[in-house]
């Protein structure tokens, strides 16, 4: 009985956080990360009303905004985020998704984020075109701003993540894969808009290139 009621005791007891949780990582950038979220939901008004629905169910099925997360602490290590830096989040999370797009077309994937995806709801053709729009959209956003290093650093980008995508698909069931070629993959397709998010939140903090490369 004693074992019993021990046992139910550790099954009530309420359940601890672990120390660097997402969620204390990431709050005291959440006023941050709300307004990117509001703003990339406004990016649905800048395409044709027919086809702002898929638009819309695209850019509102955001995960843990990682990638603007990294733009806002990158850029609070030197300065203090701003409202550039809102557009620079927008502008990577568009490309991110785009990816996602596209990469649920090639995976023949119907659930994204424990939702349908946008290929399981309107099919492929629609898909890799909306796929192709955000890209677009994405370049527009960046060759707004008055340097044209924004906009570089994103196609550049866009170009490193879609050319580890091509290489995935040339290795695809190779079981022999060696670990170079694994990190090398993940290197361009993951890592790279990581890398894009920390680089720019320094940058347009007014950040050194030694501050931008550590």
């Amino acid at each position: 009985m004693l074992a019993a009621e021990t046992k139910a005791v550790a099954v009530a007891a309420p359940a601890q956080q672990p120390p660097h949780s997402w969620k204390q990582i990431v709050e005291p950038v959440e006023p941050f990360l709300g307004a990117v979220a509001h703003r990339l939901a406004q990016q649905v008004q800048t395409f044709d009303p027919e086809i702002g629905s898929y638009a819309q169910y695209a850019l509102t099925n955001h995960g843990k905004q990682l990638r603007p997360a990294l733009v806002a602490l990158s850029a609070g290590a030197v300065g203090r985020p701003n409202d550039s830096l809102v557009t620079v989040a927008v502008i990577i999370e568009m490309v991110h998704l785009a990816t996602l797009v596209h990469d649920d077309v090639m995976d023949e994937a119907s659930l994204r984020r424990q939702q349908p995806t946008l290929a399981a709801h309107w099919g492929n053709q629609v898909s890799v075109l909306l796929g192709d729009c955000l890209f677009a959209h994405a370049l527009k956003l960046a060759a707004g701003f008055p340097t044209t290093e924004i906009c570089r650093a994103v196609s550049a980008a866009t170009k490193t993540v879609c050319s580890g995508e091509i290489l995935q698909t040339h290795r695809r069931r190779r079981f022999e894969l060696s670990r170079e070629e694994y990190f090398k993959m993940i290197e361009m397709k993951t890592a790279e808009l990581f890398a894009l998010s920390c680089d720019l939140g320094a940058c347009l903090c007014g950040a050194t290139r030694t501050e931008r490369a550590a």
